[in-house]
């Protein structure tokens, strides 16, 4: 009876070092790090800053776009309302309603180019974040992304 405890101890012994063995291999199968991950992360990081202040830019533009479609309804709704006490038989008041029309005119070829520069900006804005999205969107060293982060080596931005 004895013999038999001793075989079965054996034997559980035997399987759990199978098992160990099974598991450790799956160490190897973790991906080695990355041959120059420092420079990913940097690149990481001014990809980061770069969204970041492209946001600020998209915003910026979009708020523009927005102030000239204001200002061209609000003289639009002005001169909507003027039109009709228009005296044509005073030149005063035909000026007047003229001075409003090149007011609305000028305020409309603002439009055009403050789209532009919205579109503009909201595309640049896009890619940094696609490439971001593309490259950066991945397990990093934590440790060495943190020292990276304190002190990047950004170029210049534009």
């Amino acid at each position: 009876m004895m013999g038999s405890i001793g075989c079965r101890q054996v034997a559980i012994f035997c399987l759990g070092l199978l098992v160990c063995s099974l598991f450790g291999g799956a160490k190897a199968q973790i991906p080695p790090p990355v041959p120059n991950e420092a420079a990913e992360i940097n690149a990481c990081v001014c990809l980061h800053a770069a969204s970041a202040a492209l946001a600020g830019e998209k915003d910026a533009k979009a708020q523009a776009l927005a102030a000239a479609d204001r200002q061209l309804a609000d003289l639009n709704a002005q001169l909507a309302a003027e039109k009709p006490r228009v005296d044509v038989s005073s030149p005063a008041s035909v000026s007047r309603y003229k001075v409003l029309l090149e007011a609305r005119d000028a305020a409309h070829r603002q439009i055009g180019p403050a789209q532009a520069a919205a579109a503009q900006a909201v595309e640049r804005y896009n890619a940094t974040v696609d490439e971001y999205n593309r490259r950066c969107i991945r397990p990093f060293n934590p440790d060495l992304m943190a020292q990276i982060s304190a002190h990047p080596n950004c170029p210049p931005f534009r």
